[in-house]
C-alpha cells in the first residue's frame, strides 16, 4: 500500500510518459513492416512488455536497446514459435492480437488473467469471421481464450458494432493491409472512444498505408500498399500527463507537463478543456503545458469518446461546487474493473456522494472530502486519480499501488515531486 501526503510543491514541472496507445499501435504495426523499424522512446508498460512477447511468440524479432525499441517486421505474415500468447492484463494486446494472428501460418490461442476472460471480444471475433477468418472460442462464447487458425485475412466487407470499443475497429483496420483483398468495415451504431481509432489510422499512415474513414461509419482499408518499416518516436501521453494537470486542478497549484504535441490525435487532450471549464487556467508556454487551479464549478458532459479521463474528471468533480454528472460511458463496466462502480463505490468511501447507473456517473461536489483507505480494483487509473485527491487531503491510503505499471511504471517516482 502506498500513503498519500499532503502536497508541498506548489509550482512543478514533469515531463508526460510516452503515449500508451501510440506505442502498441508502433508495436503491432511494425510487426507487420517489412524491414527493420526503430521506434524510440516507446512507454515500457506492463501492456507493451506483454505485447512485445506474443509478438515474439508469433516469431517477431525485437530487440529493447535503452529508449528504444527495434522490431524486424514479418511483412505481413507471421510464422510462430509458440502455440499460446498471453497478453496479460492488456484488453487492447487481446484486441489487436486477435486479428494480427490470423496472419500466422499456423494457430495460435490468445488468453490471459482471469479480468481479460470476462472482456469480450465479440466484435473484433465477429468481424474477422465475415472477413473469412475462423476463430473458435475455447470457453465462454464471446470471450477469451480463444483460437485463432490463421492462414490469413481473405478480405471483402465486414459489420460489427462500435457501442462498446473502438477497439475493435482498430484491430481490423491495422491487419487489414496485409488482407487478400481490400477491407470495408461499416459501424452498425454509434462508435464511442472516436479518437482511439484517429490514433490507429494516423500510425498507419505513418508506416505507409492511409486507410479512408468515413464519418466513422464506414472504414476503407487498401491491401496493394504494405507497411514500410521506419523510425518513429513516440509522443508524450495526454491521458497520463491528465493525473499531474489534476494535482494543480484540486491543489489550487500551477503545474506545467512538458513533452506534449499541441497537434496530437489524442482525444484526451480534451482534459485540458474540460478543466477551463470548470474553472481553471490553462497556457501554452516555451516550457510547456500550464494549468493554475482555481475554484471549480461541476460539469455535465458526455464522456463516450472519452473513457480514460473518466476517473480524473470524477476527482475534479468531487472537488467542485455543485452536482456533476458524466454520461454515455457504460462501456467503462468492460475496463479493467468496472469503472463507474469503483468510481462510485470509492468517491463515497471519501465522503463524496457519488452514484451511478448502467450509463452516467453523478457526484456531488463539497468540503467535507476526507482521506480514505482506497482499493483501486487493480485499476492503474483508479489509483492514480485517488493518488492525486490524496494530496489534498493527507493520509489517503492506495492500495495494490504498483497496478499502476500497465500503463504509468514511473509513475511513484514522478509523484515525488509534489512533496519535494
Amino acid at each position: 500500500m502506498k500513503i498519500i501526503n499532503k502536497i508541498h510543491n506548489t509550482d512543478i514541472k514533469v515531463e508526460a510518459p510516452p503515449s500508451k496507445a501510440h506505442t502498441l499501435r508502433a508495436l503491432i504495426i511494425s510487426s507487420l513492416a517489412d524491414g527493420k523499424s526503430t521506434i524510440y522512446n516507446p512507454l515500457p508498460g506492463q501492456d507493451q512488455l506483454n505485447v512485445i512477447k506474443c509478438l515474439e511468440g508469433l516469431g517477431v524479432e525485437i530487440k529493447r536497446e535503452n529508449d528504444k525499441l527495434v522490431v524486424y517486421g514479418k511483412g505481413g505474415r507471421y510464422t510462430p514459435t509458440s502455440g499460446q500468447l498471453n497478453v496479460g492484463e492488456s484488453g487492447v494486446g487481446m484486441n489487436f492480437l486477435t486479428s494480427a494472428a490470423c496472419l500466422s501460418d499456423k494457430p495460435v490461442t490468445l488468453t490471459g488473467v482471469k479480468r481479460i476472460t470476462e472482456r469480450p471480444v465479440v466484435g473484433v471475433v465477429e468481424g474477422l469471421r465475415q472477413l473469412g477468418c475462423k476463430i473458435e472460442y475455447l470457453e465462454k462464447e464471446g470471450f477469451p481464450p480463444i483460437k485463432v487458425y490463421g492462414g490469413g485475412i481473405k478480405g471483402g466487407d465486414a459489420e460489427i458494432s462500435g457501442q462498446k470499443t473502438s477497439q475493435y475497429f482498430s484491430s481490423l483496420v491495422i491487419s487489414s493491409p496485409c488482407a487478400d483483398n481490400k477491407v470495408t468495415l461499416r459501424c452498425t451504431d454509434e462508435m464511442t472512444e472516436k479518437p482511439y481509432l484517429d490514433i490507429s489510422l494516423q500510425m498507419m499512415a505513418e508506416f505507409g498505408v492511409k486507410a479512408e474513414n468515413d464519418n466513422y461509419k464506414e472504414m476503407r482499408i487498401p491491401n496493394d500498399k504494405k507497411y514500410s518499416a521506419r523510425e518513429i518516436k513516440i509522443e508524450g501521453d495526454y491521458s497520463s500527463a491528465s493525473f499531474f494537470f489534476l494535482a494543480g486542478v484540486i491543489c489550487k497549484t500551477k503545474v506545467t507537463v512538458t513533452g506534449l504535441n499541441p497537434e496530437t490525435k489524442q482525444g484526451d487532450k480534451t482534459f485540458l478543456t474540460l478543466m477551463e471549464k470548470m474553472g481553471c487556467g490553462v497556457s501554452k508556454t516555451d516550457a510547456g503545458i500550464c494549468i493554475q487551479g482555481e475554484k471549480l464549478h461541476a460539469i455535465q458532459e458526455d464522456m463516450s469518446n472519452l473513457p480514460d479521463l473518466v476517473p480524473p474528471l470524477a476527482i475534479a468533480a468531487a472537488f467542485a461546487e455543485g452536482t456533476s454528472r458524466l454520461t454515455n460511458i457504460g462501456h467503462l463496466r468492460h475496463k479493467e474493473c468496472d469503472r463507474l462502480a469503483v468510481m462510485a463505490s470509492q468517491l463515497n468511501k471519501m465522503g463524496v456522494p457519488a452514484k451511478c447507473d448502467e450509463d452516467s456517473l453523478t457526484i456531488q461536489g463539497g468540503p467535507k472530502i476526507h482521506a480514505a483507505d482506497i482499493d483501486p480494483h487493480n485499476d492503474h487509473r483508479i489509483a492514480m486519480s485517488f493518488a492525486i485527491a490524496g494530496l489534498v487531503t493527507g493520509n489517503q491510503v492506495i492500495e495494490d499501488e504498483m497496478c499502476v505499471a500497465k500503463s504509468f511504471p514511473d509513475f511513484w517516482k514522478k509523484f515525488e515531486i509534489f512533496s519535494e
